[in-house]
């Protein structure tokens, strides 16, 4: 790995971030091919796989294509989460406190602050030099495309240039060499995907021992939660996964604190999490919750004639794989997408909206880079893959998971350590309502 890194060009989806955009594909659906802010090529092979990323009514799905030119869905690491972990008690009193409007506004703001944290942190990662006087205008560029209120600039400013002084301080404590940063990887046997923020080399300042970790950033001040533990150990199978020759050795949680005179930062190595040992059961339940969505649009369209047709001519069921390859052009998809059915903007908002996704629903914000969205003509293609695989297929229970149903996953392996003490569960709830609704990076 090289000790001194110059600028990349990756750094130009940072700087210019509306030249790489998201495609809307249907009224409050959009896609984006995933590509990694960086790649440390001297250390790494880059995955042969292409992968997408789907945004749809609250809910993030990526997607690749096989070897048989179909789509493949996999849900993100927090959709899939969200989908089985309880809402807890003090999040809904809080957001009964704060009333939709409100605590919705505060959520949304959050995660516009994160996502922009997300970028500085990338800007310093990669080129190892941040100009704090070029902050305002970047700043400014941000909120103008976010359509944020004139408000958080006082308040962001220096709250940005003093997370950035935190992030740098990590750097120089651990001595952090990234792998990849924001490089998005999809796990071929318990069928989920994500993001990564930042896999790296890192060397213990006590010991002078270097490993291979993976950092997720937060913005919240307070504290890292279970779901974090989760996101982290998912992470990290994924990781390990594709490069098994490379494996992750611990894992931590990284946010800025709010600090006077030298630069502080919260880390949390969360490798020996016991809530880890849940995860067979979660990706089970999630698995099962996933099959249950009906992701199958129907559209009613031609012309009915009581006398000489049939109903069933004026109905068309369409799948969310056939919606994708319609808008794929037939010189980049496989040669099965050019056979979907041909189907208009305005029959797809009709068959959205009978799924509950409506126009108005706003696009989840995208942890790290931010793109600007722009509208599909049916001729904008989505790219398919350079190098499919072959397909793949969840492996279900037929019960609930007992001890020995499912197969361990690598990390029940792993010796157990003491558990530190921690806050009351009381205490606990109580700010992970408020730090997390309000602090969350919000990827879907």
């Amino acid at each position: 790995m090289k000790d001194e890194m110059t600028f990349d060009p990756a750094l130009a989806a940072l700087v210019e971030p509306e030249k790489e955009q998201a495609m809307e594909i249907a009224p409050g659906m959009t896609v984006e091919e995933i590509r990694a802010v960086y790649f440390n090529a001297d250390a790494l092979k880059e995955p042969a796989y292409r992968l997408f990323q789907l945004n749809s009514d609250g809910h993030r799905y990526y997607y690749r294509f096989n070897d048989a030119g179909e789509p493949e869905f996999y849900p993100s690491v927090t959709t899939l989460l969200k989908q089985v972990m309880p809402t807890p008690p003090a999040l809904l009193d809080w957001m009964i406190a704060n009333g939709k409007d409100g605590s919705a506004e505060k959520r949304d703001l959050a995660a516009a602050y994160g996502t922009f944290m997300h970028g500085q942190f990338e800007t310093l990662i990669i080129n190892r030099r941040y100009d704090f006087d070029s902050v305002p205008a970047t700043l400014l560029t941000y909120m103008e495309r976010e359509n944020l209120p004139e408000k958080v600039f006082a308040e962001w400013l220096p709250k940005v240039r003093k997370d950035v002084l935190a992030f740098a301080q990590f750097i120089k404590d651990w001595n952090v060499k990234p792998l990849a940063v924001e490089i998005g990887l999809y796990h071929p046997k318990f069928h989920y995907a994500g993001c990564l923020d930042l896999p790296c080399v890192m060397t213990d300042p006590k010991t002078g021992k270097s490993f291979v970790a993976i950092v997720d950033f937060k913005s919240g001040r307070k504290g890292f939660y279970e779901e974090h533990e989760l996101q982290l150990h998912l992470y990290r199978e994924m990781w390990n996964v594709h490069y098994p020759e490379m494996p992750v050795a611990r894992v931590f949680n990284f946010s800025p604190k709010d600090w006077r005179k030298a630069p502080t930062y919260n880390l949390k190595d969360q490798t020996d999490s016991e809530n880890a040992k849940k995860l067979p059961y979660l990706l089970a339940l999630a698995t099962i919750e996933d099959e249950k969505r009906d992701n199958t649009l129907t559209i009613v369209r031609g012309v009915l004639d009581l006398d000489k047709g049939k109903i069933s001519d004026n109905i068309l069921n369409l799948s969310l794989a056939e919606l994708i390859k319609t808008k794929a052009a037939e010189k980049d998809a496989p040669e099965q997408a050019a056979k979907a059915p041909e189907i208009s903007k305005e029959e797809i908002e009709i068959a959205l909206k009978a799924l509950g996704i409506s126009q108005d629903a706003p696009e989840p914000a995208k942890k790290g880079r931010k793109r600007a969205v722009k509208r599909a003509e049916q001729t904008e293609p989505i790219n398919s893959p350079s190098e499919p695989e072959k397909p793949v297929k969840t492996e279900i229970p037929g019960k609930l998971p007992d001890d020995g149903a499912i197969d361990k996953l690598p990390w029940e392996n792993e010796p157990e350590s003491a558990k530190p003490a921690g806050p009351a569960p009381e205490q606990m709830a109580e700010q992970a309502a408020k730090d997390n609704l309000l602090n969350d990076e919000i990827e879907l």
